[in-house]
């Protein structure tokens, strides 16, 4: 079966949770589309559909057909490069309609409440509002009235109906003022209510609007690190200015001093200090020479150097790293869901509460009009579930593009929320805890240890296929220097033993390089000072490799896969937090009990498979425990899959990386305490959040239903609850941008 398309577009027109509720209807009732969801803060919805059946095009459509616009560009750049002029235009919009709310409510709501009165008042009143509701207020009635009508009312529809209602009555009372007056009933004007509700909802929508754009900061920077030109090599030796488009793999790209990399490539000349912080977080420039990668996004801070680009456009790490942010940020935590059902039903709930407030007051209150009226459009204003519907992704999001920034990559949600909640860490050995590149830390060596004799080690090496042979390789080369240039090119010759090594003749000297078994092959017996070494290493868990001539054991290297810098001081800081550290590898018992107690690792599992690794992790789970996994090899796939939240250690493998809801892009391990930490201020602000949204409806909706007004007097008024409801909003949206300030580790 072909797999599905997946997209993410940016949406415009969306206002408040009912309003995503009903683009995510939209594009989920497009015949082929499998899954949609959109997310309300970053104004955006994940797509996915079978491209045989529909096109984004065809969705677009559908969502317009709601009342809302879903922009479709060739690249991601390039629709949110289109939102963005839309949505300044839509701002630029907005702060006039406000302005020009205030200069007409202000006038209004003074001669209300003063009482103020001159030949044709209430006339003039009418004039006034109706221009605040035709002008500045018409997107309300314009989306509310069609979504009311199609069955999805929103935001709109209820500030939509509570206006339309206080206008119409207001209206019914300024031409007959004389007719509830003979039923012995107040006829009085609500034209203040009307505007000032307009007024504060516009205000509302304002703040909230200018603080929302702040929680998409991560996007932007993020993509602002991507350079759009770049200087490339002509077939004539030419340096051009091409746009970065332009650029294709196998191109030499030329990068100055200062300039940013356009593309993910390999240094074929020059030597440079790089600074990589973008994906490692780490602030120190890296040397470049011949032969070293470099990613897009990164600055060149010394030399020029010239890169063969390698991957261009969509297939560079910095669009990956975008492409992951976004996915992220659109998906959904599990308690974002919840709310979703909630936010998917409170519109219709609030009209028949507000209708049920204003019939009980028409009947049990004692027919009360003026009463019933005021009470019911005030349900209707200040139970808008704005502030419900961003309490969620707002933390998310803003918390996901903090961790972006930071070197940690958040491809799920739900890892944001999760990794709060874990108890366990399952750490693999091997490129996790360690540096996964073995290197020589020791070696006894005879004097027949010359350059000649380095430069067969280093020859046989380099044809070995062993995990140590790169690391003995590494050591004669260095050992050799500038001298290794007089040995090139020498005719070698070598046979592969498995299990054992091998042995070769290099330049006429036959050698052997192996274990011991292969060293007692050749020589029959070994040197008693090399065995005892040898024990030696290998009880504290190091490999021992021997080498000599067909007539000598010559050389005894000891080689380790160094624990990383950052192991033991960040293995504490989990214990500090209260998470256990259980340390799962395929290793031998020795070499995994060494480097655990250096890390400070009580619990070990060595000997392990693939699916061993997945069985510990499910046996951890099974006991009760809430558990993360980080790894970084294909071995290491199948456990992150079975935890409950898995971390991928940057530098591994793509397929682990795939596999895992968050990655270290650097691989360092102190990034999982902030990740950590990060993840408990997210989920304490989201917490936050959610309660004062669910008390502010809890209080605010039986408050202005009047439910106190008979033993208290108590009783919220339109414009009062518009104020309350604007400010909801806007103190959710702010709560979360606080994620931006926090101090991690």
């Amino acid at each position: 079966m072909k797999k599905p398309d997946k997209g993410i577009f940016p949406v415009t027109g969306m206002m408040c949770a009912s309003c995503a509720a009903t683009v995510e209807k939209a594009a989920s009732d497009t015949p082929g589309v499998i899954s949609a969801s959109v997310n309300l803060a970053s104004s955006e919805i994940s797509v996915e559909w079978d491209a045989s059946v529909t096109s984004p095009v065809a969705i677009a459509g559908n969502i317009a057909s709601a009342g809302y616009g879903m922009i479709v560009e060739d690249t991601a750049e390039k629709a949110l490069a289109e939102k963005e002029k839309i949505d300044a235009d839509a701002y630029r919009r907005m702060k006039r309609e406000l302005v020009a709310a205030w200069v007409l409510t202000l006038p209004v709501s003074v001669i209300c409440m003063a009482h103020i009165h001159f030949p044709c008042v209430n006339y003039v009143l009418m004039v006034m509002t109706f221009a605040v509701m035709a002008f500045c207020g018409r997107r309300f009635y314009s989306s509310g009235i069609r979504n009311l009508f199609k069955g999805h009312p929103n935001m709109d529809s209820l500030v939509a109906v509570s206006t339309a209602v206080s206008f119409l009555f207001s209206l019914f009372n300024t031409v007959w003022p004389d007719f509830f007056a003979s039923y012995d009933m107040p006829s009085d004007i609500y034209y203040e209510a009307a505007a000032v509700i307009i007024a504060f909802v516009l205000t509302g929508k304002f703040l909230e609007t200018r603080a929302k754009h702040n929680t998409g900061s991560a996007i932007r920077s993020l993509m602002g690190l991507q350079p759009d030109r770049a200087l490339v090599s002509g077939p004539d030796g030419q340096v051009l200015t091409v746009p970065i488009s332009a650029v294709k793999p196998g191109d030499i790209v030329l990068i100055r001093p200062g300039d940013r990399v356009p593309v993910d490539g390999k240094v074929v000349s020059g030597n440079s200090s790089v600074d990589e912080s973008m994906l490692t977080g780490e602030p120190a420039g890296v040397e470049k020479s011949a032969g070293s990668r470099v990613s897009a996004g990164t600055v060149n801070l010394s030399g020029s150097i010239s890169v063969e680009a390698t991957e261009v456009g969509q297939a560079t790490e910095l669009s990956r790293i975008i492409r992951c942010v976004r996915e992220a940020q659109g998906s959904k935590a599990p308690v974002q869901r919840l709310v979703d059902k909630i936010s998917a039903v409170f519109v219709p709930a609030v009209i028949g509460i507000s209708l049920l407030t204003f019939v009980l007051w028409m009947t049990v209150g004692g027919g009360n009009f003026p009463l019933a009226l005021l009470t019911s459009v005030s349900v209707l204003v200040i139970a808008c579930p704005c502030a419900l519907g961003l309490a969620t992704p707002t933390a998310i999001m803003v918390g996901i593009g903090r961790g972006a920034v930071n070197g940690i990559l958040i491809r799920e949600a739900s890892a944001l929320e999760l990794l709060a909640k874990i108890d366990t860490l399952a750490i693999d050995k091997t490129g996790t805890l360690t540096e996964g590149i073995p290197q020589v830390v020791d070696a006894r060596l005879s004097a027949l240890v010359d350059d000649r004799f380095t430069a067969a080690v280093k020859s046989l090496e380099e044809r070995s296929a062993h995990p140590l042979a790169s690391a003995i390789g590494r050591w004669a080369a260095g050992r050799l220097g500038e001298k290794a240039r007089d040995f090139v090119g020498l005719q070698t010759e070598f046979e592969y033993f498995p299990g054992l090594g091998i042995r070769g003749n290099v330049g006429g000297l036959s050698c052997w390089i192996g274990n011991g078994k292969l060293g007692e092959s050749v020589l029959g017996k070994l040197p008693p000072d090399f065995v005892r070494l040898a024990e030696e290493w290998s009880s504290e868990g190091d490999g021992v490799v021997f080498a000599g001539t067909d007539n000598e054991a010559a050389a005894l290297f000891r080689v380790s896969d160094r624990l990383r810098d950052d192991a033991e001081k960040t293995v504490g800081e989990l214990h500090s937090m209260g998470i256990r550290t259980v340390l799962l590898t395929g290793d031998g018992l020795n070499t995994a009990k060494h480097i655990a107690s250096a890390a400070g690792i009580g619990e070990i599992h060595a000997g392990l498979l693939p699916s061993d690794k997945q069985d510990m992790v499910r046996e951890l789970r099974d006991g009760g425990h809430f558990v993360a996994m980080a790894g970084d090899g294909i071995n290491d796939s199948q456990a992150l899959a079975e935890a409950d939240v898995s971390i991928a250690m940057g530098g591994g493998s793509d397929i682990a990386m795939e596999v895992a809801q968050l990655t270290v892009v650097s691989g360092r391990l102190a990034f999982i305490p902030q990740a950590v930490l990060l993840s408990k201020a997210t989920l304490k602000v989201i917490r936050q959040n959610l309660f004062w949204a669910f008390v502010y409806n809890v209080i605010g909706i039986p408050l202005a239903a009047g439910l106190f007004y008979v033993s208290f007097g108590w009783l919220l008024t339109p414009m009062a609850a518009s104020a309350a409801m604007a400010f909801s909003s806007v103190c959710v949206v702010m709560n979360s941008l606080r994620l931006n300030r926090i101090k991690l580790i």
